[in-house]
């Protein structure tokens, strides 16, 4: 189990939606999440909102108020909100991890020195530690709710866990 990692909305949602949010708390000691992308994955007030609510009244789900607005400010633009302040707060924190989907925040956080993974990157650390025993089910159920996943990527997959 790694100690802390920095957790941006969509992949809460994409997890909550599947009923895998647990694997947050069941891969690591603590996950914060940046006040801006709570309040994008708390929205909607739904189902996945509630998933979400349990898992920070257990303690495992930090939400944190990123310090350097000055930074976040800077960083707008082609980042959203939750993105930047992932990225900020993992340098406030000290928190080396980050979970990110989207490919040009994945880009910048590498830029910055962060190990980034995101919603697939999770289900194959949950895949690997053998709380989840069917990865392709576990992806057709994202793919289903709207998670893009290129038909490469899906093959790689198969082609790296013998599928």
């Amino acid at each position: 189990m790694k100690d802390r990692i920095i957790c941006n909305a969509s992949p809460l949602i994409f997890l909550s939606k599947i009923g895998r949010l647990h694997l947050l708390s069941d891969l690591f000691a603590e996950v914060f999440i940046p006040d801006g992308a709570w309040g994008e994955a708390t929205r909607k007030h739904d189902d996945a909102t509630k998933s979400l609510q349990a898992l920070k009244n257990s303690g495992k789900l930090v939400v944190f108020s990123v310090q350097n607005k000055v930074a976040v400010a800077a960083m707008i633009g082609r980042l959203h909100l939750g993105e930047v302040e992932v990225i900020v707060g993992a340098g406030e924190l000290g928190i080396l991890d980050v979970i990110l989907d989207d490919g040009y925040a994945r880009n910048k956080a590498k830029q910055m020195g962060l190990a980034v993974t995101g919603t697939l990157g999770i289900l194959i650390a949950g895949y690997k530690a053998g709380i989840i025993d069917d990865l392709d089910s576990e992806i057709d159920s994202l793919r289903g709710i709207g998670f893009r996943i290129s038909a490469s990527v899906i093959e790689q997959l198969r082609n790296m866990f013998g599928k």
